[in-house]
């Protein structure tokens, strides 16, 4: 199995990253989902706290990277739940599957 990963940079504004599905946290500890970001006008005091997205596919993640920047990586699973490898996902070049068909 492959599990896809992005990760937002740094500098990243709270506004795009909520709007882009992570979750925000306010200061009195209520949620703010990718629903709400619309109707949010004053975005002080809410913050991110993971900055990654999980479970995306890789067309997503390499949208993202190309909008926002930030890293993107898929992790390959074992049958018994164990990750065998970690790799990036680039702009270029071809993030095929032939490796790890080959492995199973």
């Amino acid at each position: 199995m492959r599990l896809n990963y992005y990760r937002f940079p740094d500098d990243a504004p709270v506004a795009v990253m909520v709007a882009e599905g992570c979750e925000g946290i306010r200061e009195d500890g209520r949620l703010v989902r990718w629903w709400q970001a619309e109707e949010i006008t004053d975005w002080t005091g809410i913050k991110v706290e993971d900055k990654t997205l999980g479970g995306i596919k890789i067309s997503a993640a390499k949208n993202l990277l190309k909008q926002y920047g930030g890293s993107a990586w898929t992790e390959h699973i074992e049958r018994d739940g164990g990750c065998f490898e970690v790799t990036e996902i680039t702009l270029k070049g071809n993030n095929s599957r032939f490796k790890y068909n080959h492995h199973l």
